[in-house]
């Protein structure tokens, strides 16, 4: 980490080359010591780290990626062989995929601490802007801290910018800890934010669509029924709110004209602004590089007749299969989500499953995913066979969208069904973290 703070020192809005996938506003570069000074400045800064969430290591290319390669949902295909070692456990420490999942989930967290550090002594005309700006800072720095949790474990918790040298080296947080501030981090944010916001920045609906999820999350690690059923409070409240629904169909929710009613949170590009997600998941004959490609227990796990298959998984004239829900291979503005209501049901229907919950509750919220797809209503009956529903549901509902790999460390059905020791669970701390950082602890098998 050490690196990447000498890069930023003084810079917290410094795109970091390595990452970079798109040309940023100049703004996004300026001192934070120009910048923070006024709303405006202000304004640029929070803009510059929604860009940060566009890296590839983040949702430009790795999080729509690397949770389906490090599973079972995609294989290797490409030249690249830093994804080839993805799915090869144990990864190497210095694999630059997984270097760079890490790098760029701190630099944003950087951009958003010194938006945070310097919001208090910034006038601003409205107090409702100033709250709004803080609630999203709050929501990207919890955001960054869970994606980090969820492949490396625990990790160094950030909740102060780097602006010297004092505090570079930082040990691990528990992952007790480290639930534990992005669940502070999001109630905050959900006192904060708007109620509505413009397509791709946060809103009270996308905090607590994450809390949802963390709740969850934190059920599963510490077994307090207490986390499981704020996770279900959470879905249910936005299951409830008649602003958002489930899209009718599933083919629109990757329709780059339309903006769904069941986006609760998402990743927004235009030409200068870009991914090259399509490029990576289409075929050589489509114009794509191929990297990385649909398993074969993937396209098994489909009915014919679910109509996601079509939106998911498509064939080239080879036969060559290919993930479809990105499809601008030339513009790459394809939307990538964060989190949408789809998996509301989902989590509801989770944690009443693993908590011993209303079997008839279940199913319906099962049968609402399935019923969209054109599915008829599942034939689970028990709770051994519903979180097995759940499972299959999530994993084709959500494929390339970041989940599967979460998902089964989750619930701790990786070991199993990937064939891998506990230990591979969590990612390698990356090399460069390890030369840099006098503090940092590799993870136990690397």
């Amino acid at each position: 980490m050490k690196k990447i703070y000498y890069l930023i020192l003084g810079l917290a809005l410094t795109v970091i080359s390595c990452n970079k996938v798109l040309d940023v506003d100049p703004s996004a570069s300026v001192s934070s010591d120009v910048s923070l000074k006024d709303s405006t400045g202000v304004e640029r800064a929070i803009i510059g780290s929604y860009s940060g969430l566009q890296a590839v290591g983040l949702y430009g290319r790795n999080a729509a990626i690397i949770s389906d390669l490090a599973a079972d949902n995609l294989v290797w295909t490409g030249t690249t062989q830093d994804y080839g070692q993805i799915p090869n456990k144990p990864i190497p420490a210095d694999n630059a995929v997984t270097d760079g999942m890490w790098s760029a989930s701190y630099d944003v967290i950087n951009r958003v601490n010194n938006i945070i550090y310097k919001l208090p002594s910034i006038p601003y005309k409205s107090e409702n802007g100033k709250n709004g700006v803080h609630g999203e800072a709050l929501f990207m720095r919890a955001l960054m801290h869970y994606y980090l949790a969820s492949y490396f474990g625990g990790v160094p918790l950030r909740l102060t910018p780097t602006v010297d040298l004092s505090n570079i080296d930082l040990a691990k947080s528990s992952l007790t800890d480290i639930y534990s501030s992005v669940i502070v981090d999001l109630e905050s944010a959900i006192t904060l934010l708007p109620a509505n916001n413009v397509t791709g920045r946060a809103t009270i609906n996308s905090a607590k669509a994450l809390l949802a999820r963390v709740y969850l999350t934190d059920y599963h690690a510490t077994g307090d029924a207490t986390s499981a059923d704020k996770a279900i409070s959470l879905a249910t409240g936005l299951i409830e709110t008649t602003s958002i629904s489930l899209a009718t169909s599933f083919a629109s929710l990757f329709d780059p004209a339309v903006v769904s009613s069941e986006s609760l949170m998402e990743i927004t590009y235009d030409i200068q602004n870009f991914n090259r997600l399509a490029q990576y998941y289409y075929t050589r004959d489509l114009n794509g590089r191929y990297e990385i490609a649909p398993s074969a227990s993937l396209i098994a796990a489909y009915d014919a007749a679910d109509a996601r298959l079509a939106s998911t998984i498509r064939f080239d004239e080879k036969n060559n299969p290919y993930g479809a829900k990105y499809n601008d291979v030339s513009g790459g503005v394809d939307r990538v989500y964060v989190v949408r209501l789809a998996e509301m049901y989902l989590i509801r229907a989770e944690a009443l499953a693993y908590t011993n919950g209303d079997i008839a509750a279940i199913q319906a919220d099962i049968n609402a995913i399935r019923n969209r797809a054109g599915l008829p209503n599942t034939t689970g009956a028990d709770h051994a066979a519903l979180k097995l529903a759940i499972e299959q549901e999530r994993r084709i509902e959500f494929a390339f969208e970041g989940q599967r790999w979460q998902d089964l460390v989750r619930t701790k059905r990786a070991v199993s069904l990937l064939g891998i020791d506990e230990k591979y669970t969590l990612f390698p701390i990356p090399l460069s973290e390890m030369q840099t950082n006098k503090k940092m602890l590799q993870n136990p098998g690397y």
